[in-house]
């Protein structure tokens, strides 16, 4: 998604879309932060720790079209959505002008080279949270207190939710991430 310089201890947020980047940028570093850097980190940038949090693909695959449909006002199914999060003719990037462009921002995998994930020196999991939560607490010296859930929706998981008929071409989309992120597949 985007990148954010946090100030204060100094070190960047490679923020990818639904895995609990807004909840720590917004509130722990609240304002205190320069971005966001679409797809790089930028080179004026210190060289301070960088760091990410992901998730199983296919529930953040399912928290993004719950987002969509509770936060965003998408009215389409799950299977619209699945076609424009594979659909790679639609832009994903800084420009995101339209809904679509807007979905595959949020749903492109965690892997994609405009995420920058390469470029973290530690990456957390969502399904750990609390507990990723309080390493990245000790790594940074930053005392996060109860931390408040921006940006939740209320869904089901994937196995619940993904129609069969979806589920391989997803699991084929988000291959890589299943593999590079360790998450075994379905």
């Amino acid at each position: 998604m985007s990148n954010f310089l946090l100030r204060d201890p100094d070190c960047i947020l490679i923020h990818i879309p639904k895995t609990g980047g807004s909840s720590i940028r917004r509130g722990v570093w609240q304002s205190r932060y320069d971005g966001p850097a679409f797809g790089e980190i930028p080179a004026d940038w210190p060289q301070v720790f960088r760091f990410a949090f992901v998730r199983h693909p296919l529930e953040r695959f399912v928290s993004a079209y719950a987002d969509f449909t509770q936060i965003r006002g998408y009215k389409g199914d799950m299977e619209t959505f699945a076609a424009i999060t594979m659909d790679d003719s639609i832009a994903y990037g800084e420009e995101r002008s339209g809904r679509q462009e807007r979905i595959r921002h949020h749903t492109i995998p965690q892997t994609h080279p405009f995420n920058c994930l390469h470029l973290a020196d530690e990456i957390y999991r969502y399904e750990d949270y609390a507990n990723e939560v309080s390493r990245l607490a000790a790594r940074t010296g930053v005392a996060f207190g109860e931390l408040a859930h921006r940006r939740k929706t209320d869904h089901a998981g994937w196995e619940a939710q993904i129609p069969d008929a979806l589920r391989a071409p997803l699991i084929a989309f988000y291959a890589e991430d299943f593999t590079r992120l360790g998450y075994p597949l379905p």
